[in-house]
């Protein structure tokens, strides 16, 4: 075994593997170690999308993006926390490093029909030409390699963002064209996070670059102040020339950091359900032993609404959902605390995250957690829940009644508020608006059966239950 390299990269999803290939082009030897045994990271989870303003793929897209529209829209979005110089930084490279990398062989394309999230609200914002994917490519391509990726269990990754948006959605999956849906399965097609992983592991192999497995590192060697490699835990030690690249993703799978950094009641337990168990925070954790300082992004994706459903059969994997880019976008679901309150736009995930920091001091109490996912058959009739196709049963774990009040004693939240609540957002959907979040309703009929969701909270996991006829939209 070569122990010594140029550059170490630490961790496999695209931050390292893109790492690994612009280091191979500016002709340095990298090297890829990846602590779990497959590669990806959590990017394979991911939806694999990137935002690049004023990119060269846009320019097809009518008036053109410019540097001043950018700056003012992510000015914006960081809401006086943005750090001015790493802002900068991505302005001006991210259109560069993504002609690079096409370069290299990576095949990018523009999706049509997503919106900046803030478009129509935020200065700067735009309809069109800033969010890229990587285009489909087959596992096939990728040689004896093709294995060494961790497939996602759940997420549609045979289809391309765009194409998702133009087919009405992940909710409509049962709707698709099943024989190109087939097609593209027999073909290992892969977009997403999984086709972009794909996409760099296939440039990395072409180039001999070498990426290694099931390899954990203990520490960062430090020699006169200066990171010269890495110890092994097995007690070997790998020597990196020009220095080492710390990408190891989240830390959703350590319970410890988990409630260090987020500090909301349980999501330290609840936070790995759809991530990978390799996702420990080690780059943070190996930072800050030598002297790193961590800065936590307050109002972030780590924590978004999402619910687990136990195994229907002994030995069975759970079923794990983001409620947040699923259920809560489609019509005919609504979201309520445990007083039958309805705390934030459903459609809007971004929205909810800091209600469920919100803490009472007067109660000493999170008002917000835990939160409830109410759907009814209409919903059900139509879109997916727990990644079934529309029209499917409810799994028998999930609690329902026929009724508001009976689904309110079921779920041990406030009956009155809960059907106060219900006839008040059917008020909106009525008179076409949402008085109290946005102006984002849609049409729906009277209460009827309930079936809800519980939602715990917390990125990965909350544990469904059932409403049933009518809700939000």
């Amino acid at each position: 075994m070569n122990t010594t390299w140029d550059v170490v990269i630490l961790g496999s999803g695209v931050a390292g593997l893109a790492a690994a290939l612009a280091a191979q082009e500016l002709g340095l030897r990298p090297l890829v170690l990846e602590k779990a045994a497959t590669l990806g990271g959590g990017t394979v989870n991911s939806y694999g999308l990137v935002w690049v303003g004023q990119n060269h793929l846009a320019e097809e897209c009518g008036p053109l993006d410019t540097c001043d529209e950018v700056v003012t829209y992510l000015r914006w979005l960081g809401g006086g926390c943005l750090d001015e110089a790493r802002m900068t930084a991505v302005v001006d490279c991210a259109p560069q490093a993504l002609r690079f990398f096409e370069w290299c062989g990576v095949r990018f394309r523009l999706i049509r029909g997503l919106t900046d999230h803030y478009y129509g609200t935020a200065p700067g914002a735009r309809a069109t030409g800033r969010s890229i994917e990587a285009e489909l490519i087959s596992g096939y391509d990728l040689g004896d390699w093709s294995w060494r990726i961790a497939a996602p269990a759940d997420t549609p990754c045979f289809v391309t963002a765009e194409e998702q948006v133009s087919w009405g959605g992940i909710n409509n999956v049962s709707r698709w064209d099943p024989d190109l849906v087939n097609e593209r399965r027999r073909r290992d097609m892969r977009g997403k996070g999984f086709g972009l992983v794909s996409h760099f592991l296939k440039a990395l192999r072409e180039r001999g670059v070498s990426v290694w497995c099931g390899l954990k590192v203990e520490r960062l060697v430090v020699e006169d102040g200066r990171v010269t490699g890495v110890a092994l835990n097995s007690g070997e030690m790998i020597a990196a020339r020009k220095g080492v690249l710390l990408a190891t993703g989240g830390y959703n799978a350590n319970p410890q950091l988990c409630w260090e950094l987020e500090q909301l009641p349980g999501f330290a337990q609840e936070a790995s359900a759809l991530m990978p168990a390799s996702l420990t925070g080690d780059g943070l954790v190996l930072g800050a032993e030598i002297g790193g300082i961590v800065h936590k992004v307050e109002n972030s994706l780590r924590v978004m609404l999402c619910y687990t459903i136990p195994a229907e059969t002994p030995g069975g994997a759970p079923t794990c959902v983001y409620a947040g880019i699923v259920e809560l976008c489609s019509p005919h679901t609504m979201l309520v605390n445990k007083r039958g309150l309805r705390f934030a736009d459903e459609t809007f995930f971004q929205g909810i995250v800091p209600e469920l920091r919100r803490f009472d001091p007067g109660r000493h109490e999170y008002p917000n957690l835990p939160a409830y996912l109410i759907f009814d058959t209409q919903y059900l009739r139509h879109f997916s829940f727990a990644n079934r196709p529309g029209g499917s049963p409810v799994p028998a774990t999930v609690a329902r009644a026929d009724n508001l009040v009976d689904l309110a004693r079921r779920l041990d939240i406030d009956a009155a508020q809960l059907v106060n609540t219900a006839r008040r957002f059917n008020g909106f959907v009525a008179a076409g608006e949402d008085a109290d979040y946005w102006l984002r309703v849609f049409d729906f009929e009277c209460l009827a059966k309930y079936s809800v969701g519980r939602v715990d909270t917390r990125n990965p996991r909350r544990t469904p239950i059932t409403v049933g006829n009518r809700m939000f939209g």
